[in-house]
């Protein structure tokens, strides 16, 4: 991991045509989260659309990064986790463990970038089924390269 990578606030889900795939809440999340992560700080935050709820939490990963992020729960059961301004080096063991720890399969794993939404990118990339930190790292990079060559 190192400090000079590229930054992006990254988006997490399942796929589309099978949203409730994770069968997720709010409770087993922050659970699941705190059992992988002992460190981690969480706080359920109120939104200003439809008055509903997200999960706030940060935790510490590699050589003592902090990461930000938000589960929401925008549909019962469908989980959409966020990594807020993170590097690929950064995000890739929170993405591992959602991938190995976390959803149901590996399969389950979609993501996206507030960068591919602001220049009107619907693609859904796949995460890779098995794969070390390093090789996640990789395929966020990529992502993160394509969409600053758009």
């Amino acid at each position: 991991m190192t400090d000079n990578e590229d930054r992006a606030t990254l988006l997490f889900y399942p796929p589309v045509d099978n949203a409730n795939s994770w069968h997720m809440t709010f409770e087993g999340f922050e659970e699941a989260l705190k059992r992988r992560f002992p460190d981690a700080v969480t706080q359920m935050m109120p939104t200003m659309f439809r008055g509903g709820t997200y999960l706030d939490f940060e935790v510490t990963v590699g050589q003592g990064a902090d990461v930000q992020g938000m589960a929401t729960i925008p549909v019962e059961e469908c989980g959409c986790i966020t990594l807020i301004g993170v590097s690929p080096g950064e995000a890739a063991p929170i993405v591992k463990w959602l991938r190995d720890g976390f959803s149901p399969s590996p399969e389950l794993i979609r993501f996206s970038s507030e960068g591919a939404m602001e220049i009107g990118d619907e693609t859904h990339w796949e995460l890779p089924a098995t794969g070390s930190e390093e090789e996640i790292g990789e395929d966020l990079r990529a992502h993160i390269a394509y969409i600053e060559s758009v």
